[in-house]
């Protein structure tokens, strides 16, 4: 329904085209001045409104254009790549996360044997590493792809270990790993001593040039669910990661969160 006053604005400029310039006018101003709803705006308003903490807001609302368009570039990636799995959002045990490519014998430093990685995320992780090698830092995979019934092994341990409460703020249950996507990677020694390292201050600045980045940050525990890890970086592509830089003040949850309420 149209409020009073826009209404009321398009009948003044009616009436003064009228006495100005003739009807067939007037009729052309009055339908320029009823501006067409653009439903995707209103579409996206909502969902931010809706789902964002207020200072993230203005990054969307307040350049509108300018999100929509990078947003349908994002639509253009593959979904997979912004599918959230998290303890409200559980991957089936059978999740297909795509052909996995073998780390082993590529020319890639890991800390065990028989770690995987689905293709695309292996390929751009080959050409951050090699990029990183290039200026001296040495950046080693630690934990890659994770199948459901590993979880179930490793969060079981560390429950026996550690015991339910504290192993849910760093351990995720089967299903809710970012691991069984393919598209992760944990680097290094997989602790926060990580941080502030040369190595971590690169990622850091260049790992969104890549299409990774940082899926549990430091100051956002209660939103993510988990622990800081400096160590846990996402493929989420380019144009994902830019568009998390760029609108979402680098937090993949609440990117991946908007993306999931837009697509469905």
């Amino acid at each position: 329904m149209r409020s009073f006053s826009k209404l009321a604005i398009v009948l003044l400029a009616l009436f003064l085209a009228l006495a100005c310039h003739g009807k067939e006018k007037a009729v052309q101003q009055a339908a320029a001045a009823e501006e067409p709803v653009d439903e995707v705006a209103i579409r996206i308003a909502s969902i931010v409104v809706s789902q964002l903490p207020e200072d993230m807001q203005g990054n969307i609302l307040d350049n509108m254009e300018a999100f929509k368009a990078d947003l349908a570039g994002v639509l253009e990636e593959e979904s997979r790549f912004f599918i959230i799995a998290d303890k409200t959002h559980l991957l089936t045990e059978d999740y297909n996360p795509g052909e996995l490519v073998a780390l082993d014998g590529k020319g890639i430093r890991v800390n065990k044997k028989g770690m995987k990685l689905e293709k695309t995320t292996f390929e751009a992780l080959k050409k951050m590493l090699d990029d990183s090698a290039k200026e001296g830092l040495s950046l080693m995979v630690s934990s890659a792809y994770r199948d459901y019934k590993y979880q179930v092994g490793l969060y079981n341990y560390y429950i026996s270990k550690y015991g339910k409460e504290k192993t849910d703020t760093f351990s995720a249950p089967p299903g809710a790993s970012q691991h069984q996507l393919g598209t992760v990677i944990d680097f290094n020694d997989v602790e926060n001593t990580f941080a502030g390292t040369k190595e971590e201050r690169w990622l850091t600045e260049n790992a969104w040039k890549y299409g990774f980045s940082l899926s549990f940050p430091k100051g956002y525990e209660s939103v993510t669910g988990y622990d800081w890890e400096s160590w846990h970086f996402r493929y989420v592509t380019r144009r994902g990661a830019e568009f998390q830089k760029k609108y979402f003040n680098n937090i993949q949850h609440y990117m991946l969160l908007f993306l999931d309420s837009y697509r469905n």
